[in-house]
């Protein structure tokens, strides 16, 4: 059976900033619990795997696939002792999401979405991302763009049901 997959940015997409052009706020990690909570029924409901296309890659070894495991690196752990918002953040993508990826970027996550369309044990992509990856998902009609600023909400949530459900290829390929 192929595997249906979304592709995953992190950090503004789905774990805001605190340091906004308005002042500093503290409810980052509340709303990206908030997110995990949302993206794991999501991956429940239409049995999808995750790829980190986030920079945060960077942070995780992955050398042998990631497996449905997280394992920090070196420059993770310099990381989580100058930031602790980050050690939350990971220990809550621990505690949602871990077990659900099954791959990380490459540093190219343009290519990366180009490389998975290729991949025929991959069926259906959904990308997350704040970069504009429509040209890549355009490609082919087994990719779905979202535009992802901070919060995973009905309208998510609605977009990637027509993709899941429908066999045919869908006509609004982003919906922002």
């Amino acid at each position: 059976m192929k595997t249906n997959i979304i592709c995953l940015d992190i950090d503004d997409c789905i774990f805001p900033t605190n340091i906004n052009y308005f002042g500093k706020t503290s409810d980052a990690l509340d709303i990206f619990e908030i997110n995990l909570k949302r993206l794991v029924m999501i991956l429940e409901k239409y049995d999808l795997k995750l790829f980190m296309t986030s920079s945060w890659y960077h942070l995780y070894n992955y050398k042998d696939g990631c497996n449905g495991k997280l394992t920090p690196n070196d420059n993770a752990e310099i990381q989580f002792e100058y930031d602790e918002e980050i050690k939350k953040a990971h220990n809550l993508m621990v505690k949602y999401i871990e077990k659900y990826f099954i791959g990380m970027s490459s540093g190219d996550r343009s290519q990366d979405v180009i490389n998975l369309l290729q991949n025929e044990e991959i069926n259906k992509i959904i990308v997350m991302d704040d970069w504009d990856l429509q040209k890549e998902c355009d490609l082919s009609n087994r990719a779905l763009y979202i535009p992802m600023y901070g919060y995973i909400d009905a309208n998510v949530g609605f977009m990637i049901h027509k993709f899941m459900m429908e066999d045919i290829k869908v006509t609004r390929r982003s919906y922002y």
